[in-house]
């Protein structure tokens, strides 16, 4: 038997938005590489991908630290 954290299915709509703009920004970004578009557009997409990474990494912290 186990026990799960209320909040350990990760399904809250912040979690599934953030997860949503990595891989829209992470396939735009693919896009943008193949059809050798303006190095703005694969720095702008890039940095919107690392922010949602760094979003998710941070929740992941928070709810770790709160879990302990």
């Amino acid at each position: 038997m186990t026990t799960a954290h209320p909040n350990a299915s990760g399904t809250s709509a912040t979690h599934t938005a953030l997860w949503s703009v990595v891989a829209v920004t992470g396939v735009a970004n693919l896009v943008a590489s193949v059809a050798q578009a303006p190095l703005v557009v694969n720095l702008a997409t890039g940095l919107v991908t690392l922010a949602a990474l760094t979003a998710l990494g941070a929740r992941h912290l928070r709810a770790r630290r709160t879990r302990i």
